[in-house]
């Protein structure tokens, strides 16, 4: 039999009634129905062409004339899953099922599977087939009908042969498939057919989490009105450059990454601008004071973020200082009527900013800030580390509502109000050099 013939039988075997289940004044009560599908059933070749939406439409308006009382399976047994398989089937090309069914089809099964995946664009991957070129065992795919059965035509290219048996094994299958995600294989064990079917989701350039998208910054407001023709901003150039950086990205994760990034830039640039400040520009700057730069930028990342910090906690960046923005930010996120108490601790646990079992006095707003370098330099090591013993952020973990809104409600505008902030502060500005040039002899 080839796939087409197969096909076409499934979709026949779908729309033929039996009528030993029902009693007989019920069967009387639908006899237009059941005549409607045998119409329909001589029509099955439909499925192939420019009708096709027309064919499945009708399937779907005959099924739900049937009286509430009356299930489809008591009528159409094995109609369960017509609809997901003529969607599937619609994918198809009809001059390419001519070859005969692989018997392989016999090994593949279709099971339930906990497995999202999503395109670069964005949309949910409904359908992926991988097709193996010589061993068909090896073959795989992803079904995902939990947002309906419907696959838009012409959404997916993909390997006839395994695409057409996805769709017979949908046809066949008796459990219905509505409103659940399927791996179609032949790996008997779940976790090993879970992770197959994951790699090659990935090697085909797709995603198994949708990148989350960073809000509009409002944490510019009221920057730009401060700054004055006076003063030198070329001392910024490359801060600058890195701070464009941040305008092009798009995700949460990326962006955090990019603000971080000048941030790092501040810290080192801080303590430099320190050391030369303490020399009188009249003198050489000599062997003396570049060892003092050298100690100066030799301390741990951590310890210079909340010096940085420190230093910037009364600086005037817009209308307020620094340190009253992070307390409105942190002030608002504890009482939006979103933010759920115990996922926030449950986060600071997991980046390691408190200890298991201690937990941030939500009411102390002092305690709060005091918790801010450590808490973004956490969240910088999670995105940028992956390692077995870390906490890895990923995503995935902006699926928790508290946690995502930690991100761009508090620390995304946090690190964005003293990266574009911190250069247009009037002297004394931690960042300032004191002179263009060193003398060195």
């Amino acid at each position: 039999m080839t796939l087409r013939e197969k096909i076409l039988e499934i979709i026949t075997q779908a729309l033929t009634a039996d009528e030993t289940i029902l009693p007989q004044d019920e069967l009387d009560n639908i006899t237009d129905i059941i005549l409607r599908a045998d119409e329909l059933s001589a029509m099955a070749a439909e499925i192939f062409g420019d009708t096709a939406r027309t064919f499945i439409s009708e399937i779907v308006s005959l099924f739900a004339r049937l009286p509430i009382a009356t299930p489809l399976k008591d009528v159409f047994p094995k109609a369960t899953n017509v609809v997901a398989f003529l969607n599937l089937a619609n994918q198809l090309d009809p001059d390419e099922l001519a070859e005969e069914v692989p018997a392989e089809l016999g090994t593949l099964f279709i099971r339930e599977a906990a497995l999202e995946a999503f395109s670069k664009s964005g949309d949910r991957l409904k359908l992926f087939v991988y097709e193996h070129p010589t061993n068909f065992n090896e073959s795989v795919a992803l079904l995902d009908f939990s947002s309906g059965l419907e696959i838009a035509p012409n959404s997916a290219n993909f390997p006839h042969t395994m695409a057409a048996c996805v769709a017979i094994r949908a046809g066949l299958e008796t459990v219905d498939l509505t409103g659940k995600r399927w791996i179609v294989s032949s790996v008997q064990d779940e976790q090993r057919r879970l992770y197959f079917c994951k790699y090659h989701v990935l090697l085909a350039g797709h995603l198994l989490t949708n990148p989350v998208f960073a809000p509009s910054t409002l944490a510019l407001q009221g920057i730009a009105e401060t700054l004055r023709t006076a003063e030198e901003y070329n001392q910024f150039s490359e801060p600058f450059e890195i701070l464009g950086e941040i305008n092009s990205r798009t995700t949460v994760l990326d962006t955090l990454l990019s603000c971080y990034h000048v941030l790092e830039n501040y810290m080192i640039r801080a303590q430099i601008a320190k050391v030369v400040g303490r020399n009188n520009g009249s003198t050489l700057f000599g062997i003396r004071n570049f060892k003092q730069m050298e100690i100066a930028v030799e301390k741990k990342e951590m310890a210079h973020l909340s010096q940085l910090i420190s230093e910037s906690w009364q600086k005037q960046i817009g209308i307020q200082t620094f340190r009253d923005y992070v307390r409105d930010r942190f002030d608002a996120l504890f009482h939006d009527p979103a933010f759920v108490a115990d996922d926030f601790h449950d986060f600071m646990e997991k980046l390691t900013v408190k200890p298991n079992g201690q937990r941030l006095n939500l009411g102390n707003l002092n305690e709060a800030c005091d918790l801010l370098p450590k808490l973004l330099y956490q969240i910088r090591c999670s995105i940028v580390h992956n390692k077995e013993t870390e906490f890895h952020l990923s995503n995935r973990e902006l699926n928790v509502a508290t946690v995502l809104m930690t991100l761009v409600d508090l620390c995304l505008p946090t690190m964005q109000r003293l990266a574009f902030g911190l250069p247009s502060v009037p002297a004394p500005n931690p960042l300032l050099y004191a002179r263009p040039a060193l003398r060195l002899y």
